[in-house]
């Protein structure tokens, strides 16, 4: 009896420990972007993700709106300044890493 309650509890550990995973390398969240027409609106915002260890991605695209693409694209149609981040994942979603960059977009001259 002993032996199978050993078992038990050395199963349930390796359970709550997520150790059905191999160990994963942490990622680092690192992106750039480019932009249309000289960052005044409306600007297309193209992001270019240069994560490493990533296995997908999160974006928060500083308007309420957000992506899960590896690289989303964004038109930005008013001007202002835009806290852009995003966060990377492993493959078992146990490691991430954020970073963020501010984006500026402004106001076309008339």
């Amino acid at each position: 009896m002993r032996v199978s309650k050993a078992i038990s509890i050395a199963a349930f550990l390796l359970i709550i420990s997520g150790g059905c995973y191999k160990n994963e390398p942490v990622p680092v969240a690192s992106f750039t972007y480019k932009g249309t027409n000289s960052f005044k609106v409306p600007c297309r915002i193209t992001f270019i993700n240069n994560s490493v260890n990533s296995y997908s991605w999160e974006w928060n695209l500083g308007d309420d709106s957000t992506s899960w693409a590896k690289e989303p694209e964004k038109l930005y149609t008013r001007p202002g300044s835009y806290i852009v981040t995003m966060r990377a994942y492993t493959q078992s979603y146990k490691e991430w890493a954020s970073t963020a960059q501010t984006i500026v977009i402004k106001d076309t001259v008339k």
